[in-house]
């Protein structure tokens, strides 16, 4: 079954989620004007759209579930009539990925009785009925407790630090946390000495190149809030589990106090369709529809020029052209020893106005094998 084929109703021996009617308006009302309830949460929830909680609830079905942009559901406590103490919701569903991400919010009134623990238990199981496979939960780095519910249930903490944009005036510091369906037959995870879950670590072979270019090209294709650092763009390449291919497209730039990347584009094989070959003399060769490179060791090892003002990268999410949403994720740290490159490259592409931008010298490339958690 598709997610949104059909509304929800989720239930276990005290938890119902379920779509909210107009007999809810009332407690809606009180619970999204609960102060102490958002404190951690974004400012654009959908139940504080509207003054009015009975326009709200008239809307929501073709505002949300109708347009496929979330699922609201109210929780209802059975103990007590089936009182409605907060609301769960499913929403960013990607289909061609097979994932989606959860969150819930529940009156204070009810807060230390293991209630978010339930519902997220409850949403997880639903989910892995449907055809997503992968879960995700966006957490304020401060909400020690809803962090705690999603580890109950065993979602790991897979991008800490994260930065987006939760409508407040500066970017949310906040952690990812991701649960995958076949974690529940303990596949992709280890145990550790302590007896806690771990995920299995994935051998990565990454090659880096950057190029100096045009520099006023460059600041001209930039979003607002975004300063060029310098006329360089990057791509990074990298060969995981000699399996999965993934490529990222890059920029320097200077943003809300931090000097870092600009993701202008990226591409992985299980998505996209990406190849690589291991040549004869050592070079490896990656082919993709947007372009092909090849790296070829040197056997000199040290560092790359692309790596200076490395505070970490910002992903920009676009919908129908218009920018959604901006995530910024901390720079990964990797102590091996890196070893030059020669490289060449070819862009194939012009959906993308930076890779119209000549390439007037390559400045450096490496490549660099170790282990990280997988993506």
């Amino acid at each position: 079954m598709k997610l949104f084929e059909e509304y929800p109703y989720i239930e276990d021996e005290r938890i119902v989620l379920k779509k909210m009617t107009l007999d809810d308006a009332d407690a809606l009302a009180e619970f999204a004007g609960n102060e102490k309830v958002y404190r951690y949460l974004p400012t654009f929830l959908y139940e504080q759209k509207y003054e009015d909680a009975v326009k709200a609830l008239a809307k929501m079905e073709e505002e949300c579930f109708d347009t496929g942009e979330s699922i609201i559901m109210g929780i209802y406590y059975k103990p007590e009539n089936c009182r409605m103490i907060g609301i769960a919701e499913i929403y960013n569903y990607e289909e061609t990925k097979a994932k989606a991400s959860i969150g819930c919010r529940i009156s204070d009134a009810w807060w230390g009785r293991g209630i978010a623990t339930d519902v997220i238990k409850l949403l997880r199981d639903y989910l892995f009925t449907t055809d997503v496979k992968t879960i995700t939960a966006h957490i304020m780095t401060q909400n020690k407790a809803s962090a705690g519910a999603a580890k109950k249930n065993g979602f790991l903490c897979k991008y800490p630090n994260t930065y987006g944009d939760w409508g407040f005036s500066e970017l949310t510091n906040a952690d990812k946390y991701v649960f995958k369906k076949e974690w529940l037959s303990g596949e992709g995870l280890t145990v550790d000495e302590t007896g806690a879950q771990q995920l299995k670590q994935v051998s990565v072979e990454q090659f880096v190149m950057a190029y100096e270019t045009d520099h006023d090209r460059i600041r001209a294709i930039l979003p607002d809030g975004y300063e060029s650092l310098r006329p360089v763009l990057r791509i990074n390449a990298e060969i995981r589990d000699n399996n999965v291919v993934y490529i990222e497209f890059n920029t320097p730039v200077a943003a809300d106090g931090r000097r870092g990347w600009l993701n202008l584009a990226n591409w992985k094989s299980t998505r996209d369709e990406i190849t690589f070959e291991r040549l004869a003399d050592g070079a490896v060769t990656i082919r993709s529809l947007p372009l092909d490179i090849t790296f070829k060791g040197t056997g000199k090892e040290g560092g790359c020029p692309a790596e200076n003002d490395n505070d970490g990268c910002y992903y920009l999410k676009y919908e129908d052209g218009i920018l959604r949403d901006t995530e910024f994720r901390p720079a990964e740290k990797i102590d091996a020893n890196k070893e030059y490159c020669d490289c060449s490259f070819e862009w194939h592409t012009t959906d993308i106005p930076a890779a119209l931008i000549p390439c007037k010298c390559i400045l450096g490339a490496y490549k660099v094998s170790f282990q990280r958690y997988p993506n």
